[in-house]
């Protein structure tokens, strides 16, 4: 946050207690909205309806789509329907369909009526895609010209839609039934000869998306072609909407966001932890855990198992967490490899026999590196040859079958249409713990007796 935005706070609350509205536009001139977000984050909110009482239309937009969604739903709650719908007007039309979808039933239906006819339509067209596709993510703010235009033409006309759309660095060329048939950069159109044709300096070869296309392969597409704007198109292939790429930025941090939680087995938080409450952080933490807890009750149950060779020989208890640790993090790792690998569209489903041979070939190698460790840690230890040989071939073993399992469980999970992030670390950790406990023991058997 900008360190200016905590030295005006006491400043501010005077002026809000004085009622100098003067004064509080005149400190906030210069502010870029998203840091006036923040600042009224830092009020309590009979203090933050004052402070957006005092910004102009245009910055109330700006800052409203800015905020928290929980200050969103307050700020509205205080100002009314009545108050807020010119505002809610001037935001751009996804961060405005988006807000509809998070309000509560009754505040939505307050405010819907109060909204143009237009801006109307408009979220009710955004709020039929379905969560999770290119057309939620969508603006239909875009900027369009007709190929038969001059260049002249259509700089002109891009100057006298351009307060009314989200972006027009690109415009997208359309024919009369608004199918798209090329696109055109603002530097094509500046640099070209006034009384060319649209159509002579477009390209015809656009990249495109549909609307009902997953958000992650519009997040890929934008990464790979390094766009401001992705053009959706409808499956007639008639221009529906832009994603922008700060749309694209807010998705790849969700997206991320919510691997991370998968791969730790935990499900995804809907607000920032320190406003999650107490009841329903246990219930997204405890049902995963309760899965991997009976999980790891069958490495009790394997240990067990093996009570009599335990019994004789009770240095081999030593090196348990040694090894089931050491093939939990190897298999982690692979799998994080693998998962990442598919979210980037590095790797296909038919790639699994390369993935195979090529995590055998790590775990070989790593696997002996370990081994050799084992071996020398066992037997500075005084275990005797017999326990430091168990240790290391079973170091061997482990760290090649976590590496496999690690590389192959994703690609499992994503040939029967589930996320491959739910082959999280823990998860892949508690079948190695079984499997190391009873390798371990089955070669101390083999070897010790």
């Amino acid at each position: 946050m900008n360190p200016l935005v905590y030295l005006l706070l006491p400043e501010v609350r005077e002026m809000v207690a004085q009622g100098d509205s003067a004064g509080l536009r005149e400190a906030f001139e210069h502010f870029h909205p998203a840091d006036l977000a923040e600042f009224l984050s830092l009020l309590s909110p009979p203090e933050a309806e004052v402070v957006f009482r005092t910004l102009d239309q245009p910055t109330r937009a700006l800052v409203f789509e800015t905020m928290d969604e929980d200050r969103q739903v307050e700020l509205l709650a205080r100002i009314g329907p009545e108050g807020m719908a010119r505002t809610i007007e001037e935001m751009s039309s996804d961060d405005r369909a988006d807000l509809f979808q998070r309000l509560p039933a009754r505040a939505a239906e307050a405010l819907f009526p109060l909204l143009a006819r237009a801006d109307r339509l408009d979220v009710k067209k955004l709020l039929a895609y379905p969560e999770g596709t290119a057309g939620a993510l969508m603006s239909t703010e875009y900027a369009t010209v007709e190929p038969e235009m001059a260049v002249s033409e259509a700089i002109a006309h891009l100057r006298r839609i351009a307060p009314r759309k989200e972006t027009i660095y690109y415009a997208y060329v359309t024919a009369a039934d608004r199918s798209l048939v090329g696109i055109v950069s603002l530097q094509d159109l500046i640099l070209a000869r006034p009384e060319l044709k649209v159509r002579e300096v477009m390209k015809a070869d656009v990249i495109s998306m549909e609307a009902d296309a997953d958000q992650e392969r519009v997040v890929r597409a934008v990464e790979k072609y390094d766009f401001l704007a992705l053009p959706i198109v409808d499956r007639e292939k008639k221009l529906v909407g832009i994603v922008t790429h700060d749309d694209v930025l807010d998705v790849a941090q969700e997206e991320a966001a919510e691997d991370a939680y998968k791969m730790a087995a935990v499900a995804p938080l809907e607000d920032p932890y320190l406003r999650t409450s107490f009841w329903s952080l246990a219930r997204k933490r405890a049902g995963w855990l309760a899965v991997l807890f009976f999980g790891e009750m069958f490495t009790g149950t394997a240990l067990a198992h093996y009570d009599e060779v335990l019994k004789e020989v009770v240095s081999l208890v030593f090196f348990i967490p040694l090894i089931i640790s050491t093939g939990g993090n190897s298999g982690s790792q692979s799998a994080t490899l693998i998962t990442r690998a598919l979210a980037l569209g590095e790797l296909r489903l038919r790639d699994w026999m390369k993935v195979a041979g090529r995590e055998v070939s790590m775990g070989l190698a790593l696997g002996l590196l370990f081994a050799a460790i084992g071996l020398g840690r066992a037997y500075l230890l005084r275990s005797g040859w017999e326990v430091a040989i168990t240790v290391s071939i079973t170091l061997l073993g482990i760290v090649i079958f976590a590496a496999l399992l690690g590389g192959l469980f994703p690609l499992l999970l994503a040939r029967l249409g589930l996320d491959p992030a739910v082959a999280s670390s823990p998860f892949i950790a508690s079948v190695v713990d079984v499997a190391g406990i009873v390798l371990y023991l089955n070669v101390a058997r083999w070897i010790v007796f």
